[in-house]
């Protein structure tokens, strides 16, 4: 898509100075599926979110949202 695009200078590789949005998990999903719901952190518009502030915002998300 990078290139597709004419982005390779910001987009399709994980490298300094770059844009990337990841999803950085415990355990290696080509060994199991259900290894991506081991999520650790994310990467999202050049944003770090660790384990804690990925359950921050799922409480805050399920508690406008309701039961």
């Amino acid at each position: 898509p990078a290139k597709l695009l004419h982005a390779t200078d910001s987009l399709g590789t994980v490298a300094p100075g770059k844009l990337a949005d990841l999803v950085l998990l415990d355990a290696n999903p080509l060994d199991d599926i259900t290894n991506t719901t081991t999520i650790r952190a994310v990467v999202a518009n050049g944003r770090y979110f660790n384990r804690t502030a990925l359950d921050r915002v799922l409480a805050t998300t399920r508690a406008e949202l309701g039961p």
